[in-house]
């Protein structure tokens, strides 16, 4: 589903996202599980509380989506898992 996302854009442009919109309300992020970068698409897996999230950045059409991924989610131990490749 379309939604909206604030970021933080450090050196990069959406480098991260902070929280995101669903299905009315904001959804503030805990944790950045996974990044990566697709054809024309920026892509996160987020946690947010015991829940899992895909949010999808569409460069050529700045559109955001997301979907949730599952829930019951097992934070995992650590600090945040980046794998992001140019």
């Amino acid at each position: 589903m379309k939604c909206r996302v604030e970021t933080y854009s450090g050196f990069r442009l959406h480098e991260r996202p902070r929280r995101f919109t669903w299905g009315g309300a904001w959804l503030e992020v805990h944790q950045v599980m996974d990044q990566w970068v697709a054809p024309g698409q920026l892509c996160f897996q987020v946690r947010v509380a015991a829940r899992a999230y895909l949010l999808k950045y569409h460069q050529t059409q700045d559109v955001w989506e997301a979907e949730l991924v599952r829930s019951g989610v097992v934070p995992p131990a650590g600090g945040e898992n980046y794998r992001f490749t140019f």
